[in-house]
């Protein structure tokens, strides 16, 4: 059969066939459909690798077995609704409803849900993706039927759990180079969101994980069931439940471990980009696996023991949390080094007590905290350096232990914009604080990857909302330059129109600044050349050329920044300064500003502002862009310079 011809089909029983096929392209008919018959599974048998601590056979049943490579499968509008009984069929292996072994598979719109409660057996995941180079995008997956459930982690979660634990887990992946794309994840049971076990270089984009909270006081008023049972006890400090808490019922959202799959292979790379999770115990806890790991544009929202947490050269950016009910980020041990963080921190609280607002150990870690919309918290709860829950536990589990064996900060900068107090134990040395953006009269507005529509999206929350008296609007880069973000003229000139008619209809003021200039040589190591019709100078020059003509119809200033770099000849391949490049930061870039370029914009800027009289002690101004703007986490970037200038 030729890879091309669709197979249409209209039964489960179909898909489990075609689920097994290699080189096939399937499209299922939408509507529900029920596996309520253990007569479609199969138990499957997996040789561990050479590796592996384990020698014999591992033996794992399944529903839906997607076992052959190469393969497509649309299943949208369909919803696959499972009886949980079926789970007790496999009570001597692990089981998984949806299992992915096979290579190089695509699946879209799986949708599947456990319609009752019942307890598995054994180990069971909803989805299991064993398998390498497979794509899952859109997959909708309720999962329930649990024991215990409803008391999160409190009467523990291993092999010494006051309770035995018959854990369901929504998602694991164990295969190389899986993409997770909007998958939609919901818990009703305890176990994880979504976790990687053995997984190299794993993306997950566009998801969302939520789960389901509960106040310890309603547990203390049972008065049966296994928390009774016990008498209240918990696996954790100080040893019982206690009143006036709260807890996530489920564990983790997006969580890695160190090691996993059949050849007990290391946890490596994990990109998370515009994800959310919700009511979990952590938000994402990507502290095991081995770097690359980056977190960027995503979203913890009333997580109960963490909000993030990376490990060594981890990079959170553009993220936000809101520590309703825990930190927004915890470093779990003093042996995390070198990680770039850049929060917000949402104003949201509720009347659970949060102990710490962030918990922040290990070394040489720069860290930026700022408050999301600018607006502040209005409970204080401190940041607090050589401390963390978990180093809480061990100390309670462990009490011989020596001080400091799980925490401990030194090295470490942060920039505090939160206007929380900051906290340094005696397993602090040499961190440093900096608390000047409270009181600044510059707000960085700038989102890395923004183009104009990007910008009008946000443009409510981000510039209307705090009223600025002048708005420095500079944007565009990715408009004409960046390869997924790019749009014609026509679409620019549309879009920025509309930025500065909003604007002006606040009454703030506004300079209109064109993009600067690009090393193109570096440009095209980044982004596909066959995808310019233009040189990007050229369609830089013209992008500037609609910026000039907007400012004279609405009458707005126009700066002229790209004449400010070619008048120097800039940016000279691997000669200059002000353009990051291999030479100056080791970086193949051509496009940003290092901190001597960001230094010069500033400048020149300031320059500006001062020969137009739009300099005012009391202005509040906002620079409203892309990268360009944001610059990094270390303060590094146009708007700061700014700023001091403006208050030298």
């Amino acid at each position: 059969m030729k890879p091309q011809d669709t197979i249409y089909i209209n039964s489960i029983e179909k898909l489990a066939k075609f689920a097994m096929k290699s080189n096939v392209l399937v499209k299922m008919k939408p509507g529900e459909y029920i596996i309520n018959s253990i007569k479609i599974g199969q138990l499957s048998v997996f040789k561990y690798g050479e590796n592996s601590k384990k020698k014999d056979e591992f033996k794992i049943g399944s529903l839906i077995h997607f076992s052959g490579n190469n393969s497509k499968y649309f299943l949208t509008g369909v919803t696959i609704n499972i009886d949980g009984k079926l789970h007790e069929n496999y009570g001597k292996s692990e089981f998984s409803e949806f299992l992915v072994s096979g290579n190089n598979n695509y699946i879209e719109g799986l949708k599947g849900k456990d319609f009752d409660d019942v307890v598995p057996a054994n180990r069971v995941q909803m989805l299991r993706i064993m398998g390498d180079d497979n794509v899952i995008k859109n997959a909708d997956l309720f999962v329930r039927g649990s024991y215990p459930y409803g008391y999160g982690h409190l009467l523990g979660k291993g092999g010494t759990a006051l309770v035995k634990t018959q854990k369901h887990s929504v998602l694991l992946v164990e295969g190389i180079n899986t993409k997770l794309l909007g998958c939609k994840v919901v818990s009703h049971a305890f176990g994880h969101g979504i976790f990687m076990q053995g997984a190299v270089n794993t993306l997950l984009k566009d998801c969302y994980v939520e789960g389901k909270m509960r106040p310890t006081n309603e547990m203390l008023a049972e008065t049966s069931g296994p928390a009774f049972n016990v008498g209240f006890k918990s696996d954790y400090p100080p040893g019982k439940i206690l009143p006036n808490e709260i807890k996530s019922l489920s564990e983790d959202g997006i969580r890695t471990y160190p090691y996993g799959g059949l050849n007990h292979r290391r946890t490596q790379g994990v990109t998370v980009i515009n994800c959310t999770v919700k009511n979990m115990r952590s938000g994402f806890d990507l502290s095991a696996n081995l770097p690359p790991t980056k977190v960027i544009g995503s979203t913890a929202i009333g997580c109960q023991e963490k909000g993030f947490s990376v490990g060594t050269n981890g990079v959170i950016k553009n993220s936000k949390g809101d520590a309703l009910y825990g930190p927004l980020i915890t470093f779990v041990g003093n042996n995390v080094q070198n990680c770039e963080v850049d929060l917000e921190l949402m104003d949201t609280v509720s009347n659970y007590k949060v102990h710490r607002l962030a918990e922040i150990n290990g070394s040489g870690h720069q860290i930026t905290i700022r408050n999301y919309q600018n607006k502040k918290r209005s409970i204080k709860s401190p940041i607090v350096f050589g401390e963390s829950f978990w180093d809480d536990v061990h100390k309670w589990r462990k009490p011989e232990a020596p001080q400091g064996a799980f925490a401990g900060a030194k090295n470490i900068t942060l920039f505090n914009y939160t206007g929380m107090p900051v906290k340094m134990n005696d397993l602090t040395l040499n961190c440093t604080v900096t608390n000047s953006e409270a009181q600044s009269s510059v707000i960085n507005a700038g989102v890395g990857g923004n183009n104009t529509i990007d910008l009008l999206n946000r443009i409510d929350n981000d510039v209307l909302a705090n009223k600025p008296d002048l708005v420095l609007l500079m944007v565009g880069t990715n408009d004409m330059l960046n390869s997924k973000k790019m749009v014609d003229y026509k679409v620019y000139q549309n879009n920025l129109n509309t930025i500065i008619e909003k604007i002006k209809s606040t009454g703030s003021q506004i300079v209109l600044i064109n993009p600067i200039p690009a090393d193109n040589d570096y440009l095209f190591m980044r982004h596909e050349k066959s995808l310019f019709s233009e040189k990007p100078n050229t369609k830089l020059n013209k992008a500037g050329e609609i910026v000039k003509n907007l400012a004279k119809k609405h009458q707005v200033f126009f700066y002229d920044l790209n004449a400010e770099f070619k008048a120097l000849n800039l940016p000279k391949h691997n000669q200059d300064v002000f353009i990051k490049n291999e030479k100056n930061s080791g970086k193949k870039d051509g496009v940003h500003p290092t901190a001597f370029g960001y230094q010069f914009i500033a400048q020149n800027v300031f320059q500006f502002l001062s020969e137009h009289n739009l300099i005012d002690g009391n202005n509040k101004i906002i620079c409203f862009g892309d990268s360009i703007t944001r610059g990094n986490a270390k303060g590094k970037n146009y708007p700061s310079f700014l700023n001091k200038l403006l208050k030298e």
